[in-house]
C-alpha cells in the first residue's frame, strides 16, 4: 500500500470516530427542556411544602392566643332556691346511652307537707298535674299512681281516712301518720262484706264490675256506681241495707254501695231492705292508722340501700326493665321531702332511667327511702304552676292522681 492510501484510510477512521463521540455525548446528555421541567416541577413542591409549613405555623400561632374552652361538666348540677325550705335542683349526665336529666324539688318538712290529690277529687276521670296542682293551691306536684284508662285507680289508696282504690298485688305504697310522719313498706288490701250473716270477699273499691266480682263504690266514684245491668247492687248505710238496685245505684255520700255479679249475687239474692250489713276493710297496721295512702311501686330505696323490688311485687316487664321516663318520691335522713322526675325518650335531650339507675341518683340526691311511681308519658314536675321538665308525649298527659306539695301555714 502506497503511502497516499495510508493516508486515506486514517483520514477516514478518524471521521468516523469522531461522529461516534458526538452520537455518544448527544444521548447521554438529558434534553434542555425535560431539565427545565423537573427542576420546575422540584420548585413548586418546594413552594408548596413552604407554604403548608407557613400556614401550619401561623394556625398554630392563631391557637396559641385563643383560650382553651372549658371541659364540659360531667355530671353537671345546678340548684335554684325558690323560697326558704324550698330548692330547685337539675342533674344532667352523658351516659354511654346518651343524655340523662332528672329534675329535683327538695322541701323542708317544717315548712311544707305532702297530699295525694284525684282528678276533681273524684274517680273516675283524667286530669293533667297542672290542673289538679292548681286546684288544690299546691306549692308543687309530680303525677302519682298507675291507672286505667278511664282513670280507675290501679293501686292502694286512702284519701280521708278512705280506702278509695285497690290492686290485687302487694306493692309497694307511702302512708301519711297521724302525726305527720312517713311510712314506706308493701300493702295488702283484704275486705269482706257480710249481709244477714252471709259473708262475701271483697274484688275490689270503686273500679269496674267484672264478672264475679264484688266491688264497694264510695263517694269517691262519684254520683253512681256507673254499671249494667247484669249484677245486683245493695245500698248500705249505717249498717243496714237501705236500696236494692240491678245497676248504675246511686251513691250515698254517708254510706257505700255493694256491687255483685256470679258467685256473690248468687249468695245475696235473698237479702232483703232492712237486712243487717257490716263492711270491713283492712290494710293491716301501720296502715289502718293511717289517713293518707298512696300505692305505686316498686321500691327503690329502703333504709338508705339501692332496693328496687320491681320482682318481689310482680311488676310487667315494660315498668321492670329498660330506659324510660321516671317519677318518684322519697324522704331524706332529715325527714325533708324529695320530688324526682327523669325525662326519658329524647335523644337530644334525655333517653331515661332504668329503675336501678333512678334510685342510685335519688340515693345520691339524699333519699333513704324512696318509691316509684307511674311513669313513661305521665312523667310530669309542676313547680309554682309551671311546668318543670319535658314530658315524653310532647305534652302533660291527663293522668287520674297527683302527689302534692302543701306550704304549711
Amino acid at each position: 500500500m502506497n503511502i497516499f492510501n495510508c493516508k486515506k484510510v486514517a483520514i477516514i477512521f478518524f471521521s468516523f470516530s469522531l461522529i461516534w463521540s458526538i452520537n455518544t455525548f448527544v444521548e447521554a446528555a438529558p434534553a434542555r427542556d425535560s431539565y427545565d421541567r423537573t427542576v420546575h416541577q422540584e420548585t413548586v413542591s418546594t413552594d408548596k411544602k413552604n407554604d403548608e409549613v407557613q400556614k401550619e405555623t401561623l394556625d398554630n400561632k392563631k391557637e396559641s392566643n385563643t383560650e382553651p374552652e372549658e371541659p364540659e361538666e360531667n355530671p353537671k348540677i345546678t340548684e335554684n332556691e325558690i323560697a326558704p325550705g324550698l330548692t330547685e335542683k337539675i342533674y344532667k349526665y352523658k351516659s354511654d346511652d346518651g343524655p340523662v336529666t332528672v329534675y329535683f324539688i327538695e322541701a323542708d318538712k317544717n315548712s311544707y307537707y305532702i297530699k295525694s290529690a284525684l282528678d276533681r277529687d273524684l274517680i273516675p276521670g283524667r286530669q293533667i298535674t297542672s290542673d289538679i296542682t292548681k286546684s288544690h293551691n299546691a306549692v308543687a306536684g309530680i303525677n302519682a299512681s298507675y291507672f286505667a284508662a278511664n282513670g280507675e285507680i290501679i293501686g292502694v289508696m286512702k284519701l280521708d281516712g278512705k280506702i278509695v282504690g285497690t290492686t290485687y298485688y302487694e306493692r309497694a305504697s307511702i302512708g301519711v301518720m297521724p302525726d305527720g310522719s312517713l311510712h314506706f313498706g308493701k300493702i295488702n288490701y283484704q275486705g269482706y262484706v257480710t249481709l244477714n250473716g252471709v259473708t262475701e270477699s271483697v274484688s275490689g273499691v270503686n273500679c269496674f264490675r267484672d264478672k264475679d266480682c264484688l266491688i264497694i263504690y264510695n263517694k269517691f266514684y262519684g254520683d253512681t256506681t256507673k254499671t249494667n245491668e247484669y249484677g245486683m247492687e245493695y245500698t248500705v248505710q249505717n249498717g243496714v241495707v237501705t236500696a236494692i238496685n240491678k245497676s248504675n245505684s246511686p251513691i250515698p255520700p254517708d254510706g257505700v254501695v255493694i256491687s255483685v255479679h256470679g258467685k256473690a249475687m248468687e249468695a245475696f239474692k235473698n237479702i232483703m231492705v232492712g237486712d243487717t250489713a257490716d263492711v270491713f276493710e283492712t290494710l293491716g297496721e301501720p296502715w289502718d292508722s293511717c289517713k293518707e295512702i298512696l300505692g305505686a311501686g316498686p321500691r327503690l330505696i329502703e333504709n338508705g340501700q339501692v332496693h328496687v323490688t320491681s320482682k318481689e311485687e310482680d311488676f310487667p316487664a315494660n315498668i321492670s326493665f329498660g330506659r324510660a321516663p321516671r317519677t318518684g318520691f322519697g324522704v331524706t335522713k332529715e325527714g325533708n321531702y324529695l320530688f324526682a322526675v327523669a325525662d326519658g325518650r329524647q335523644k337530644d335531650h334525655s333517653i331515661g332511667c332504668t329503675l336501678t339507675e333512678f334510685a342510685k341518683i335519688m340515693l345520691s340526691f339524699g333519699a333513704v327511702d324512696a318509691l316509684n311511681f307511674d311513669g313513661g308519658g305521665s312523667s310530669t314536675m309542676v313547680l309554682k304552676g309551671n311546668l318543670v321538665n319535658s314530658p315524653s308525649d310532647g305534652q302533660e298527659r291527663a293522668v287520674a292522681s297527683a302527689l302534692l306539695l302543701m306550704e304549711r301555714e
